[in-house]
């Protein structure tokens, strides 16, 4: 089967690059292993970069505003899941609270809204499925 029809939905220009190439910056990547020119272009940049102080220091503070968004974002999420969590634990509370004053029989649908924080719609829906 040709790469061609193997790789139908890539665009024309990624098809012309070798499955040599592939290899040798699989290689670089996982191993650390230069075998070809392109993977030794790749390793001669990121030697520049790792001895370019400023470079270095810029990526040092990127890595700490992104570990600062990160903790960040942990912190609304976490802040978002409590509210949500309130408020399903209020709702649960007050079907709760409606059964059972519905369960002593003693009170009339307003009552029970009034007591349970629930509307009167949902009263008589709870009449029913009693």
């Amino acid at each position: 089967m040709s790469r061609k029809r193997i790789c139908k939905h890539l665009p024309e220009e990624l098809l012309q690059i070798e499955i040599a190439d592939i290899k040798s910056f699989y290689d670089y990547v996982n191993n650390h292993i230069v075998t070809t020119d392109f993977t030794k272009q790749i390793d001669d940049e990121i030697i520049y970069l790792k001895l370019d102080t400023k470079v270095r220091r810029e990526f040092m503070l990127m890595e700490a505003r992104l570990l600062d968004e990160r903790r960040e974002g942990e912190a609304v999420g976490i802040a978002k899941g409590k509210e949500i969590g309130l408020v399903e634990g209020e709702a649960k509370h007050q079907l709760k609270v409606a059964k059972l004053i519905l369960a002593k029989g003693c009170y009339s649908p307003q009552k029970i809204t009034e007591l349970s924080g629930l509307s009167l719609a949902d009263i008589e829906k709870l009449k029913e499925e009693a």
